[in-house]
């Protein structure tokens, strides 16, 4: 029971920052699009960077150790960011690890992920998200090319050093996914994983090539997560208040003169990517650990007025919610003495 109170807690405070600040923050920038959308950009840019700081604040408090090692990642890149899927709920984390992987320490990374296009129906995290510019993909690329192609267009045209995550491995790895990639390595007389699918290159293939047609890739970021102790499958664990010890990231830069520039090999460079990442996971198992070099944690003070600012913000909703309620109780009770 205590464990359920605490995730409720958690995931109630996380959902609720993201509704408060679309309602608060977000809306009434909105007219500013009309007239300056470079601007509005770098509002919403500046709004999301300081709502990641919370739920990095949120998982401290909670107890969750983030430990990060490998190349720092500099916001001022414009690169594209690839991960393994291990779970549904890895992005939950992810903010903390870019709020300790950026260098040099400065507000605004313009982090944005490629998603299911489902998920921008969601109330609050999905409108907030499509305010700022994330991307979404229907799985039929026909049209997700199109969406590709304006969306990364109007960011060269904005000169937006955006970062861009994808998940090339497309879902998270469960016992069905997993069945799927080994039938998948069979057809293609490839090695079966155990740590993570395989990858699915024409998204990432496409990105990267865009991008250096426009000369405006900078570096190609590698990113592994791992859970040496519990494993969150999705959402409803973290309600149940199921939160891992430690999650670790461990990041590699790649320069964007190492990329190769021709399809087929952009392809293949990306599958030894995952082969190696395998490995990479296979030995962290073994050892716990990514690497002896943990980088530090940095100051905590943006965390605690994050922590104050937002949830403040975020209690603003429920105590208009109870003002309400206590006024129309009085007024009924008021009435029936008339």
């Amino acid at each position: 029971m205590r464990g359920i109170l605490r995730g409720t807690l958690y995931c109630a405070l996380c959902y609720g920052s993201i509704v408060a600040g679309f309602l608060f923050i977000a809306c009434p920038l909105l007219p500013l699009l009309l007239f300056s959308p470079p601007r509005f950009r770098k509002c919403g840019d500046l709004l999301f960077s300081c709502w990641e700081l919370y739920p990095t604040a949120l998982l401290n408090v909670f107890g969750v150790k983030i430990y990060v090692s490998g190349d720092h990642i500099s916001p001022h890149e414009s690169a594209v960011l690839v991960m393994n899927h291990r779970t549904r709920v890895d992005w939950n984390f992810l903010w903390a690890a870019m709020y300790q992987a950026c260098m040099p320490n400065v507000a605004c990374h313009r982090l944005k992920f490629i998603l299911k296009d489902t998920i921008r129906h969601i109330p609050g995290p999905g409108w907030i998200m499509q305010m700022n510019g994330f991307l979404y993909i229907t799985r039929h690329w026909k049209e997700d090319q199109g969406r590709l192609s304006r969306t990364l267009d109007y960011l060269i045209a904005l000169d937006s050093r955006t970062q861009l995550l994808i998940f090339p491995e497309g879902t998270d790895l469960t016992k069905s996914s997993k069945e799927k990639s080994d039938k998948y390595a069979v057809q293609h007389h490839l090695s079966r994983y155990t740590y993570t699918l395989h990858p699915k290159t024409t998204g990432f293939a496409y990105l990267a090539q865009h991008l250096q047609r426009a000369n405006y890739l900078d570096a190609v970021y590698d990113l592994t997560i791992a859970y040496p102790d519990y494993i969150p499958q999705s959402e409803l664990d973290l309600i149940r208040g199921k939160f891992p010890d430690e999650v670790h990231f461990h990041i590699r830069r790649i320069s964007s003169a190492d990329i190769p520039m021709h399809d087929l090999t952009l392809r293949k460079w990306l599958e030894n990517r995952w082969s190696d990442k395998e490995g990479i996971l296979k030995r962290f198992y073994k050892q716990k650990a990514f690497s002896a070099e943990i980088w530090p944690i940095k100051k905590t003070l943006p965390l605690q007025a994050a922590f104050g600012f937002w949830s403040i913000l975020t209690g603003q909703p429920l105590q208009k919610i109870g003002t309400l309620t206590y006024i129309k109780i009085m007024t009924l009770n008021n009435s029936k003495k008339f």
